[in-house]
């Protein structure tokens, strides 16, 4: 049984997130730099909502080691997965390193701006051009419907997820935590 860790991080103030977030980064960079190379998956970092911790402009404290796994975590086994709803609050330099993109419908011209500019220096870094009209493609995608970018594909892939039953009530209280690991 594969393990994992879940870190629940709603009910802590911004600082205390920041604090946290940049403590756990750093130390998975140094168990990161304690592995050998490896072809192979050997760990995944998946980081849901990323606002704030990678900004395009400021440098919080968490951006240096989240920049510093973009770059070289590939090489050690580790992979990460970043997530946002907002491509205009994420340093889309730091992305471009980035092999693999899934992209949904984007509501603003300046949230697909950003993700073009990504993608372009994305595909411009593994040393690939494209003829491939992406700005086309992001404005023709609906709901559930979601472009895959892979850097070692010969081009993009459109497809649709199913409909999963998913309320999306928010995050949850520190009762409703403790309850769900009592058993555990």
């Amino acid at each position: 049984k594969p393990r994992h860790s879940v870190f629940y991080i709603a009910h802590l103030s911004d600082n205390e997130r920041m604090f946290f977030v940049t403590l756990l980064l750093e130390n998975v960079l140094t168990w990161m730099r304690r592995q050998s190379g490896t072809t192979s998956l050997r760990a995944l970092l998946y980081f849901d909502e990323i606002f704030g911790f990678f900004p395009p402009t400021a440098e919080p404290p968490s951006k240096r080691p989240l920049l510093t796994l973009l770059k070289q975590a590939r090489a050690f086994g580790l992979g990460t997965i970043l997530v946002t709803q907002n491509p205009v609050d994420i340093d889309y330099k730091g992305l471009t390193n980035a092999g693999t993109w899934f992209i949904g419908k984007l509501q603003a011209e300046r949230d697909k701006a950003r993700v073009l500019e990504g993608l372009k220096g994305a595909i411009s870094q593994a040393g690939r051009t494209t003829d491939v009209n992406y700005d086309t493609l992001i404005s023709k995608l609906g709901s559930r419907v979601f472009l895959l970018h892979n850097v070692h594909d010969d081009g993009p892939l459109v497809f649709n997820t199913r409909w999963a039953m998913s309320y999306l009530r928010g995050p949850l209280t520190r009762p409703q935590v403790r309850q769900l690991m009592e058993n555990r």
